[in-house]
């Protein structure tokens, strides 16, 4: 049996083939022979199907490139035409909802389309639009969020729109919703274009709440929570838009942008957050406005604007305020309030404190003044038709006669502008206040808990006690300011009244000043406040000073006259005696001429400040000044009565004049009453006249002729019963009934007729006598009178 072939398989190397015969090498060789030829036809079989798998590879490799390319071109196109529909939607005024779902697509293909390692040039600048459009839809949220006039719908719309392009949450929807609304109530409080900023401030406070009490929590979380409901492509609107091409873009785009679904958290706002948010947002809000409301109000300064701007605040709140979801009510109507009843207040204030703006301009009109300048008065009727345009009435012609009449010259027309202007401003608050008492609130108690105690009735609250301390705080200012002026008059009439004998010939009409001031002022004080507790004390002061001024010069004449009258040696008036036993009828010319002088003195300071108190002052002062005077008897009929008739000349300051010196030496150049001035050398010469006519009396010693020393006796008592009814007279003319003054003129009757020995009778029918003459005369003496 043959030996078994080796395998050469085995062999290390080629030289271990050799070791076996030849016929086994040759059937070795035979066999790596057919082996060869085996693996030729497998490796060419085998390379032949490779081949072709490489070349179906290869073309698909050239398809995918080429799809590539197409979904490239896809994305590009998608990712330009986002933009556009983004811009197309806010210009003309679409869905913000829609734009920010766009939006949201073009970040997330922006996103994809930046992972490739070589990035289109575009890029860059897609992404800068993008966030500029961002910015946009943004400004158009919050537009939205600030339009008072935008429905539920829309609110909730662009809260979602605003989530969606913010990845915000509801409790930062919300709040930028109170961030957005407190911006605006900021913007319009500080609006200097009258009182309607603040006034949708608070409007905008009102529908926020109102607002949000509707919205969140649930319509908020119901829509955001609709937002996940289905992927963010399948929704029609998206569909809708002719930029995006979702019929041909959309099976391009992807499994991942195609089932993409926004996560917005919804339920992060339940009711109490809600509630808490909105009450911590209303405080700071509130409290902004507050302070924005004070800071106009201090800009407004006409009271009715004020009242009618508070009206409006608060009827708008009272109507609103059942929407207040988790707000203080009542704090809210308590802020409202004191901030304009604290603006009223001070407003009412400023307008109190302004008298003591008058009391400055007295002060300076008293410190420059100027005699003949500051106290001129035009005559009643001094060219009234020519400087008085009656065109348009006779209202005109009428104020200025009563100007001229109760003299209102220039200065104290400046006083009386003032108060009038004061006036009106005092009858506008109180209108005011008045217009607060009659308004009708709407009561709403009837909406409130049984158990709510806090809001009080709104007609108590608003239409009575405001009304009440406004009224109380006008009412205490009046007074205040009232006493301040008054004690400012005083004043300055107690310095006229210890000047008065320094400046003579301005102290008179600066108390006629002062005077006709506070009288138009005490006239036409405000009706409510008519019962001041006013006790003008000065007045009389004044009165006295100018019955002082106005007497002075008169008095000075008639002691001259009286002094020269006692050296005369005849009486002419005797001629004019009537009856059996002839007595006097009529007053001496001296005396005639004294109350002639007074009543000219006096108008010349103006009939209007001759009330009766003025003329009682003036009559008093008159008895006190002429008792002494009328008790002068000539020397004659002290020897007649064989006692002195002289009265103690030392008790009055007249009887220091020298009988000697001459009228024009003893009147002062400068005296009160220049109508009475202007007579002084009238006088002078008249009395002058006298003194010539009477007749010489030849001296014993030769012919000489002197004037004769004194009357005879019988002379001088005709003089002295002519004096007793000079006292009568005047008695009756100055008669203001019982007083010191008029004892003391008693008293120098009683004195000239003791030394007379008249009977009673006579005494009672010169005294009739005396009544019935200043009956007759009395109308000449008006003023007086």
């Amino acid at each position: 049996m043959a030996a078994e072939a080796p395998d050469p398989k085995t062999f290390a190397s080629w030289e271990d083939a050799f070791q076996y015969p030849i016929a086994a090498v040759r059937g070795m060789e035979k066999q790596l022979r057919n082996d060869i030829d085996s693996n030729r036809e497998k490796l060419r079989s085998l390379v032949g199907a490779s081949y072709r798998d490489l070349l179906h590879t290869a073309e698909s490799i050239l398809e995918m490139d080429s799809q590539m390319q197409t979904v490239e071109s896809y994305l590009g196109n998608m990712g330009v035409s986002c933009p556009e529909a983004i811009s197309r939607l806010l210009k003309t005024g679409g869905s913000i909802l829609q734009a920010a779902r766009v939006l949201v697509i073009s970040r997330l293909l922006h996103k994809k389309i930046s992972q490739r390692s070589d990035t289109p040039p575009y890029l860059e600048i897609l992404k800068q639009r993008l966030s500029s459009l961002r910015r946009k839809l943004l400004a158009r949220i919050d537009r939205n969020f600030q339009n008072l006039e935008a429905a539920e719908a829309i609110l909730v719309e662009a809260m979602c729109a605003f989530s969606l392009a913010t990845s915000s949450t509801a409790a930062d929807v919300i709040q930028h919703f109170y961030h957005i609304r407190q911006s605006t109530m900021s913007e319009l409080g500080k609006k200097v274009d009258g009182n309607m900023g603040i006034f949708q401030s608070l409007k905008t406070f009102v529908k926020t709440l109102k607002d949000t009490q509707n919205i969140a929590p649930t319509q908020l979380a119901r829509a955001l929570e609709n937002l996940k409901a289905s992927p963010l492509l399948q929704s029609p609107d998206l569909k809708s838009l002719t930029e995006l091409n979702l019929d041909v873009h959309q099976r391009w785009l992807g499994e991942d942008l195609n089932s993409f679904t926004p996560y917005v958290r919804h339920d992060d706002l339940q009711k109490p957050a809600a509630i808490r948010i909105l009450k911590r947002w209303a405080q700071d809000a509130f409290s902004s406005f507050l302070e924005d409301l004070r800071t106009m109000l201090n800009s407004v300064s006409n009271p009715m604007s004020i009242s009618d701007l508070r009206q409006e605040m608060l009827e708008l709140w009272i109507q609103s305020r059942g929407h207040s979801m988790g707000i203080d009510v009542s704090e809210v109507l308590e802020g409202i309030r004191d901030a304009f009843i604290d603006r009223l207040k001070h407003s009412i204030d400023l307008h109190c404190a302004s008298l003591s703006d008058m009391a400055s301009t007295i002060a300076a009109i008293l410190d420059q003044w100027e005699a003949g300048v500051s106290d001129a008065c035009p005559p009643m009727w001094d060219n009234v038709a020519t400087i008085i345009d009656t065109k348009s009435g006779s209202k005109a012609l009428k104020e200025a006669l009563s100007a001229r009449a109760h003299g209102r010259n220039r200065m104290v027309q400046i006083i009386s502008e003032a108060y009038a202007e004061w006036f009106a401003g005092t009858r506008d608050l109180e209108n005011v206040i008045d217009k607060l008492r009659k308004k009708r609130w709407a009561d709403d108690l009837d909406d409130l808990d049984d158990d709510d105690d806090i809001v009080e009735n709104n007609q108590t609250l608003l239409s009575e006690d405001d009304p009440r301390v406004l009224q109380d705080t006008l009412q205490t200012g009046i007074a205040s300011n009232l006493h301040k002026l008054q004690d400012t008059v005083r004043i300055h009439a107690h310095n006229l009244h210890a000047t008065v004998e320094e400046d003579n010939t301005t102290s008179g009409q600066k108390a006629c000043f002062l005077l006709r001031v506070w009288r138009d002022i005490t006239s036409h004080l405000p009706s409510t406040y008519s019962n001041l507790d006013l006790h003008p004390d000065f007045v009389q002061t004044l009165q006295s000073q100018i019955s002082e001024t106005a007497s002075r010069e008169p008095l000075l004449h008639f002691e001259n006259r009286t002094n020269k009258s006692l050296r005369q040696t005849q009486l002419r008036a005797r001629i004019l005696w009537e009856g059996d036993l002839p007595l006097p009828a009529l007053p001496s010319p001296q005396t005639f001429r004294l109350l002639h002088d007074v009543v000219r003195s006096m108008a010349a300071f103006g009939a209007d400040v001759w009330t009766p108190q003025a003329v009682g002052i003036l009559k008093r002062r008159m008895k006190k000044a002429l008792a002494p005077l009328l008790g002068r008897l000539p020397k004659g009929a002290e020897r007649a009565n064989g006692e002195s008739e002289m009265l103690d000349q030392s008790s009055n300051k007249h009887a220091s004049i020298d009988p000697d010196v001459d009228d024009e030496q003893a009147v002062p150049e400068k005296l009160g009453g220049g109508d009475v001035q202007n007579e002084t050398q009238d006088d002078v010469q008249h009395e002058t006249q006298e003194d010539a006519e009477e007749p010489p009396v030849n001296s014993p010693g030769g012919d000489v002729s002197i004037k004769p020393t004194g009357p005879s006796k019988e002379v001088a008592r005709d003089m002295a019963i002519q004096r007793l009814f000079d006292i009568l007279y005047l008695r009756h003319a100055t008669s203001v009934g019982g007083s010191d003054a008029e004892d003391a003129m008693g008293r120098t009757q009683s004195t000239v007729l003791e030394g007379l020995d008249l009977p009673s009778a006579d005494l009672k029918r010169m005294d009739k006598g005396a009544e019935a003459y200043w009956k007759r005369t009395e109308l000449l003496f008006a003023l007086l009178a």
